[in-house]
């Protein structure tokens, strides 16, 4: 569909300069690198070798699996709520690309320990239940807070991951670049979608309220996941090798961006975000 809003288009070569702006602020250093769609960097991560590096990589599959998953969990238990058969055809793809993303997934991580790990999947999603509440299924202000802070908010950590990592696992990279990377695109496409056919709809008055539960919601949802993201970002320094040092400086700044953009407002009438490190 084609947005009414004063923005340019959402798309990946957008995120992709977005990116490349706050990198050139807050971190440059790191390579300027599109690599978001490729299977690997120019130099290409070698696999875990050792059985330290075998165990954090296990870990760091599971996570994967049990983000996705818990994904499939939320979208399944709300698609009914909403009254609209387009954002139940886009949920309904949702649920079974990242359906089939956890299953790859822990195909791997079995394929990696030799065990099928489907119970530490669960444990994982589990803790992901325990960190948001009830806030994806309340309401439309909290599903879509979900659906930022679970596609659209951690594509700063997909940019540093692409650009910084140095152990992988070459069938998963390969699926990642066939499957995830285009998969969760559409994702994040269909997220702007469907607020934007909202967002159009709405007079001036009825924007600024939007405006408002929106910001609500996800700084809910931020406070809700930062004991979660600053742990997994630990767990992929030590499994994957990326840099994290600059990384929570450049998440803020892109949910600022983020946010921005959705509500169609300069960062600077943001009010003051809760940060990663709050």
């Amino acid at each position: 569909m084609t947005a009414t809003l004063t923005r340019p288009a959402w798309t990946t070569d957008l995120e992709l300069e977005i990116f490349d702006k706050l990198l050139d602020k807050y971190a440059p250093y790191i390579p300027k690198k599109r690599c978001l769609r490729r299977a690997t960097p120019t130099q290409e991560p070698r696999s875990p070798e050792t059985d330290e590096e075998r165990e954090n990589f296990y870990r760091f599959r599971v996570a994967g699996a049990a983000h996705d998953l818990f994904i499939v969990q939320v979208c399944a238990k709300i698609i009914d709520s909403f009254a609209d058969p387009e954002l139940q055809l886009f949920l309904s793809r949702q649920i079974g690309d990242d359906g089939a993303h956890a299953q790859n997934t822990r195909l791997r991580a079995q394929a990696i320990s030799g065990h099928d790990p489907i119970e530490d999947i669960q444990k994982q999603v589990q803790k992901h239940w325990d960190y948001m509440g009830d806030l994806p299924i309340r309401n439309w202000q909290g599903f879509l807070a979900f659906e930022l802070h679970y596609e659209l908010h951690i594509v700063a950590l997909l940019f540093i991951n692409s650009r910084t990592s140095k152990i992988n696992d070459p069938d998963s990279a390969k699926f990642a670049a066939e499957r995830i990377l285009p998969d969760e695109a559409v994702h994040r496409l269909g997220v702007v979608d469907w607020w934007q056919r909202k967002f159009d709809q709405a007079s001036p008055a009825e924007k600024e309220d939007l405006i408002a539960q929106v910001i609500e919601a996800d700084e809910e949802g931020q406070r809700r996941r930062n004991p979660y993201l600053r742990d997994h970002w630990q767990l992929s320094q030590k499994a994957i090798g990326i840099e994290i040092d600059d990384l929570p400086v450049l998440y803020d700044a892109w949910r600022r961006e983020i946010l921005s953009y959705f509500l169609d407002i300069p960062i600077s009438r943001l009010p003051k975000l809760v940060s990663v490190n709050d």
